[in-house]
């Protein structure tokens, strides 16, 4: 599955957005191991650093627990469904949103991490062109 590249959502967002509708709708239940970062990077064509953030997005949400060396799990309780366009105002005091500070340092991990991923794909192109067999 691709995400839409006309979309001016950022990837990692569109990535926690499909996840959140799985856990809602029931099709992920509380409880269940939800896909690691792997998982999203090959199934979304995503760089690790893009789905990382995703389910970074869902922790910050109260959706998924992180069991570290075993994976991350949707909470055994979910908390109210608010829209993830609402306002703070509308979520209530102890609802946390990522600050627009956050939002921008996320987006500029992602570029950098996608960078990367482009460097290293050409490199290893590189030493592929560059390694000759040995004469005897």
């Amino acid at each position: 599955m691709t995400l839409p590249r006309d979309s001016h959502t950022p990837p990692y967002q569109l990535v926690a957005d499909e996840i959140r509708k799985q856990i809602r709708s029931g099709r992920i239940k509380p409880g269940e191991r939800v896909p690691s970062s792997r998982d999203l990077e090959a199934e979304y064509e995503i760089a690790n650093m893009t789905a990382r953030s995703a389910l970074r997005v869902l922790r910050d949400e109260g959706l998924i627990y992180s069991k570290p060396g075993v994976g991350n799990f949707v909470v055994d309780t979910l908390p109210a469904s608010t829209s993830p366009k609402a306002n703070t105002s509308e979520q209530g005091p102890d609802r946390h949103m990522p600050t627009p500070e956050y939002v921008e340092l996320s987006e500029r991990l992602n570029a950098i991490d996608a960078r990367l991923d482009s460097l290293l794909s050409i490199f290893q192109q590189l030493a592929g062109v560059t390694e000759k067999p040995k004469k005897s």
